[in-house]
């Protein structure tokens, strides 16, 4: 299934045009995954949200202009693309909704993974640290090595148990697709319902395949409220779901995860309070 969503022109286009008005109805922001309705996501409950072919339309695209780490080329589309700062605006209508910037803390690249035939894809990994209201965002890039006709469907983070997410893609090169659908599920079903809630993990929907055009996923991002990240053995996953007639296939690599949550700024007062009333108790006893 080939649903493109191009860059519009080079990518010099875009830096051009990143401060100028929008004129569409919506446009994207990082959207907040739910749980849907009693652990069921859908389309109509909100549990998946759907993004557009249209760049002014897409709830899930962020319009961003880019650096990029010195020696790698944002027009190579066979080689690497880090960008090490990204400047976005979300917007609706007119009106910009937010600003921020993506600053690159970490990343690498796990080269040559199989799906079906060995060299398939390059999984490329971020950390980024938004200067909006300072949290981790962790980015995905696939890329298809292959044109045999092998895609990947869905493209999965793990590591959220206990975390708020929400989800956005921007562009890297103009041969990027887009993000079709983000929800929190590990299914492996196109269905736009009665998906299984997973608290770990958020899916991100493309169609990454170099045989329909499409060798690039773009920039997958999803945003949470975690306060550090590690390396864990399962953080990202990838599946082809056969939508063409090609075997159902999926796999795991190892790659950066999130840990703690971020307290909030009350939670402090609290625990201080609590630690507080501890002591009191314990020199109470010692007087009895």
């Amino acid at each position: 299934m080939k649903v493109m969503f191009k860059k519009l022109g080079i990518q010099a286009l875009l830096a051009t045009a990143f401060f100028a008005s929008a004129t569409a109805s919506q446009a994207g922001n990082f959207v907040p995954l739910t749980d849907g309705v009693s652990g069921l996501l859908s389309t109509a409950n909100g549990g998946i949200i759907t993004g557009s072919t249209n760049s002014n339309a897409d709830k899930l695209y962020i319009e961003t202009s880019a650096s990029y780490l010195s020696g790698y080329d944002p027009s190579n589309t066979s080689g690497e693309v880090v960008a090490d700062s990204l400047s976005y605006r979300a917007f609706s209508g007119t009106n910009t909704i937010s600003t921020g910037t993506l600053t690159l803390l970490d990343w690498q690249v796990t080269r040559d993974v199989t799906l079906g035939l060995p060299n398939q894809f390059d999984y490329f990994d971020f950390v980024y640290r938004d200067s909006a209201d300072n949290n981790l965002v962790f980015g995905t890039r696939a890329l298809n090595q292959l044109d045999n006709n092998e895609e990947v469907n869905f493209l999965y983070r793990y590591g959220f148990t206990g975390l708020e997410t929400a989800s956005a893609w921007t562009f890297s090169t103009d041969d990027d697709l887009r993000q079709y659908q983000a929800a929190r599920t590990d299914s492996i079903s196109t269905s736009t319902s009665n998906l299984s809630f997973d608290a770990d993990a958020v899916r991100q929907r493309s169609d990454v395949s170099l045989s329909e055009g499409n060798p690039w996923s773009g920039l997958f991002l999803v945003k949470t409220n975690a306060s550090d990240y590690i390396l864990g053995d399962k953080a990202i996953g990838f599946a082809q779901a056969g939508e063409e007639g090609q075997a159902v296939v999926r796999g795991y690599i190892g790659g950066f995860v999130p840990t703690a949550v971020v307290p909030l700024p009350g939670t402090f007062a609290l625990i201080a309070t609590g630690l507080g009333f501890l002591g009191l108790s314990a020199r109470r006893g010692k007087k009895a």
